[in-house]
């Protein structure tokens, strides 16, 4: 059987739904049929069928004009749905219902609405309303009982003395009216009582504020307190009473005003009261309603504050941010300065209000605004001109939760952590070096019970929050420098700092637990250094922060994170040679360590320059017999093997030998380093027996002192591997490789450049067997990594892509071979000098292709291109150069 149509579906966002069932409301009364979601949609159900449902089964749909209507996705589905039956608006399909200051664009601009926004009147609401449905004989006096409350008209407030008008530009926040509302519904009487809880400058009183306007047609009355203080208070409830009639003008007994209200407050409901910025108050205060028989809200700094149910509201999401930022700057494109500016002023939304107002005010863009915040800080956010319903600016908003603090101690710690980074603020840096901290913050800092107690003042306000994993504090960025703004003596907190993180900030190549450390503090030490380095002007404190920057790009360094590193190394190198001139050994272990970077990016002569740079250095001031002057050997050394020229490396390797062994002895990591060096040499140019003996040579060395979880431990198994594999033992060749695999994945981690190496050389064994599925598995999983921490034009990842299409040529695929043969070879030929074997090996894997397929000449100019490389720089004894020997042959018998 067909559902009879009913005449209407009224279509509106949950924002309007007082506006919604007000209008279906009047619709029913008059003789009308409606569907509506608040009271025929199934709770539980499918909403897209309910919603199909009641647009088949209406004759017209009402939409409900707002804002919120406009931007709702399923609104928008609603309406176009209604639209597309009648885009001429011949048979008034569609009725659009103006309930907000909005101006109908595009669609909307050529149908006639019934406008009730700002009509105060209920009966002139009304009649507009029935008109412009077209209803017949409409009542003119509509009766009610007199003892029956009539329900209140959406668009018109009860009782009250709300202290700003609505903010049309608030933005968010939907799940915490949803929140607050179900729990005053809900009616225990716990939740008759809720405090909005969070830092200034989070939008508090706004929430409050709309939520007031939200949801007034609950309510009888709605009086506004101003709780800052009890004589504010006492104020509020005086104006109450007499606006009221509950007592006259002149009196002015304080007990008898909050004795008043608060028996008025016991006898009624239907009320709304909100207490704004009641920071202090408890169950005990003498002006706390004790009876509360209706809704009470508070807004709050004071996250211990005991009274009702907490309702904790943080700062706007991006998403939530930028879109405040369009509809208050009235800016919908560029939106990539819009979520920069988001994001600097940490998504606050008093901040937000501020930028958005100067914006408008000063008609300039994100991108102007972001400048003038570079250049003026705090200064600019001074600025309250056009700041919609705030008094204070940021700065003045957050300095009063500063003021809330009582304790010296909690004093001194949120200076501190006012040099931080923003998030992750841990406690043991503090309390396991208190030696380093003033008085008597140090005091309480020795003490776990005191210590908690300096902790929790300082998250009580929200001045600290405790993060989610309990595992640090984080504290806006904005307050941090507020904070900072308001420190007498900024020297001497840059001083602790500085102490602190000198003693605790290291990176210990191989060491889980120091390089977890590493990467806990190096966002606090960044941020401190960009803050404080100023104030640090006297020449020892400048060369410690040297040596923080140093240590930062070490770590980067040895982690793989390459252009991070050199970062860091400009910033100490900068430094160290104002400080301590340009022919000291600490700037020239930064020219080194530039070096390995630019070697390890595949700049092997920007290498060999800064490597040169620090030798001249190293020679000069510390003596050609030096072990420092040996490192700089042995990786110039290792320089010339990566370019292919092998006999330079050797010289360059023994030259690093004959010190180390001298100076550090047989035994040292570093002697070690150097074996392995020399093995890597013999093992590229074909003498795998004495590879083999000098790899293992370096591995006792190794194992017997960095143990065997140590990276360096891990490269000798991976090139012992290697041997393994040229001698087609390959079942020892993957058991040396997963041994090596297992300690690069647990201490470098899954995307460190060594792991990458390891899953390439596993993928080699398993294509070495013929299983190329494996084998492709572990290329493409070394590739991802390469790519992304190496770039697309470095040697290794050329030499990952050269591999993959060994894959594809193996199994005859020769296209797709062709394909990544080709892009590994543009890249070796851009980085390398043309003479070197890589290139060589390329020339020789596709005159193979070339060959397979029957394009004989051209295999044969390939196959000549790689013989001439490797004769000169492999020499005519090599297994790479016989190999190409034989490969001419085959050629020139089958070309007869």
């Amino acid at each position: 059987m067909n559902e009879i149509k009913r005449d209407f579906f009224v279509s509106y966002n949950k924002a309007d739904r007082q506006w919604a069932k007000w209008i279906a409301s009047v619709l029913e009364q008059n003789g009308y049929t409606c569907y509506i979601q608040a009271w025929d949609f199934r709770k539980g159900g499918n909403f897209v069928l309910d919603m199909q449902n009641a647009l088949i089964n209406s004759k017209q749909v009402i939409a409900v004009l707002s804002k919120d209507f406009l931007s709702s996705p399923y609104c928008q589905a609603e309406w176009a749905a209604a639209f597309t039956k009648d885009p001429n608006s011949e048979k008034r399909l569609f009725i659009p219902v103006r309930i907000s200051n909005i101006k109908p664009e595009g669609l909307f601009s050529a149908i006639s609405y019934i406008d009730l926004f700002r009509v105060n009147n209920e009966e002139e609401a009304e009649k507009l309303l029935l008109h412009g449905v077209d209803i017949k004989n409409i009542p003119r006096n509509r009766p009610s009982f007199p003892g029956t409350p009539k329900k209140r008209f959406p668009g018109s407030l009860p009782f009250n003395n709300l202290p700003f008008s609505r903010n049309h530009y608030f933005t968010g926040r939907e799940q915490v009216f949803e929140d607050i509302c179900s729990k005053f519904e809900s009616g225990k009487a716990i939740s008759l009582t809720q405090a909005i809880v969070g830092m200034g400058g989070l939008g508090k009183t706004q929430t409050a504020l709309e939520y007031a306007y939200r949801y007034s047609d609950k309510y009888k009355w709605i009086w506004w307190v101003h709780a800052e203080t009890e004589l504010s208070v006492i104020a509020s409830y005086k104006q109450f009473a007499v606006d009221m009639g509950l007592m006259n003008e002149e009196q002015h007994d304080d007990e008898l005003i909050i004795k008043t209200v608060l028996n008025w407050m016991d006898s009624n409901d239907k009320y709304l009261f909100i207490y704004d910025n009641a920071d202090i108050v408890s169950s005990d205060t003498s002006w706390w309603p004790r009876n509360n028989r209706a809704n009470i809200l508070i807004t709050t700094r004071n996250k211990q504050n005991h009274i009702g149910e907490k309702i904790d509201i943080d700062v706007f999401t991006e998403n939530e941010a930028v879109k405040f930022l369009q509809t208050r700057a009235k800016i919908n494109d560029d939106l990539q300065n819009a979520s920069l500016l988001a994001n600097r002023l940490g998504c606050l939304p008093l901040a937000l209000e501020q930028a958005a107002a100067y914006i408008v005010n000063n008609e300039i863009t994100y991108g102007k605004y972001l400048s003038l915040l570079d250049n003026y800080g705090l200064e600019l956010l001074e600025d309250v001109d056009g700041i919609k319903d705030y008094s204070l600016s940021i700065a003045a908003t957050l300095e009063i939760s500063i003021k809330n603090i009582d304790s010296e101690e909690a004093r001194q710690l949120l200076y501190l952590c006012s040099y931080m980074a923003p998030e992750d603020i841990d406690e043991a840096l503090f309390e396991e070096n208190t030696e380093l901290l003033p008085l008597p913050l140090s005091d309480s800092m020795q003490n776990g019970l005191k210590s908690n107690k300096v902790w929790k003042q300082l998250t009580r306000y929200s001045l600290l929050k405790k993060q989610e994993d309990e595992k640090g504090y984080s504290m806006h960025r904005l307050l941090q420098k507020v904070v900072r703004s308001t420190v007498e003596n900024e020297q001497q907190w840059a001083l602790c700092c500085l102490s602190l993180f000198t003693k605790t900030y290291d990176f210990i190549y191989g060491d889980v637990e120091s390089q977890a450390q590493f990467l806990k503090l190096t966002p606090h030490v960044e941020a401190f250094l960009n803050i404080a380095i100023k104030n640090l002007t006297d020449g020892e404190n400048k060369k410690e922060v040297a040596n923080l920057y140093n240590i930062g790009g070490n770590g980067f360094l040895c982690l793989g994170y390459y252009n991070r590193a050199l970062e860091w190394y400009d910033k100490a190198l900068e430094i160290y040679k104002k400080v301590l001139g340009l022919e000291h050994p600490a700037p020239a272990a930064i020219y080194s360590n530039i070096a390995l970077i630019y070697s390890r990016k595949g700049h092997y002569p920007k290498a060999l320059e800064w490597y040169h740079e620090a030798l001249g250095v190293y020679e000069k001031v510390l003596g050609l017999k030096h072990q420092d002057t040996a490192s700089i050997y042995h990786n110039i050394a290792g320089t010339y093997y990566r370019q292919g020229y092998y006999p330079e490396a050797m010289e360059w390797n023994y030259k690093a030998l004959n010190i180390r062994e001298k100076v550090l002895g047989f035994e040292h990591i570093d002697t070690a380093a150097t074996y392995n060096n020399i093995a890597l040499v013999y093992f590229t140019q074909g003498n795998s027996p004495k590879a083999l003996e000098l790899y293992h040579k370096a591995l006792n060395i190794r194992e017997k002192i960095l143990g065997l979880e140590h990276p360096y431990t891990a490269t000798t198994y991976n090139n012992i591997a290697r041997v393994h594999f040229r001698q087609e033992d390959y079942t020892l060749a993957l058991e040396w490789h997963y041994k090596a695999l297992s300690i690069h994945e647990k201490v470098l981690g899954f995307e460190h450049p060594d792991t990458a190496t390891t899953y390439n050389n596993i993928a080699l064994v398993y294509c070495g067997q013929r299983d190329y599925r494996n084998s492709m598995k572990w290329y493409n999983k070394a590739l991802k990594i390469r790519e992304k921490i190496l770039g697309f034009e470095h040697p290794d990842t050329a030499n990952t892509y050269n591999n993959i299409a060994d894959v594809y040529s193996m199994q005859e695929i020769y296209p797709k071979a062709l394909e990544w043969y080709y892009k590994a070879l543009s890249i070796r030929e851009k980085v390398f000098d043309l003479k070197h074997p890589d290139i060589a090996n390329t020339y020789n894997n596709i005159a193979h292709v070339h060959l397979m397929q029957g394009y004989f000449p051209n295999a044969l100019e390939l196959y000549n291109k790689a013989l001439d490389i490797c004769e000169k720089m492999l020499g005519p004894k090599h297994p790479d150069t016989i190999t190409i020997y034989e490969n001419i042959s085959i050629v020139k018998y089958l070309m007869k």
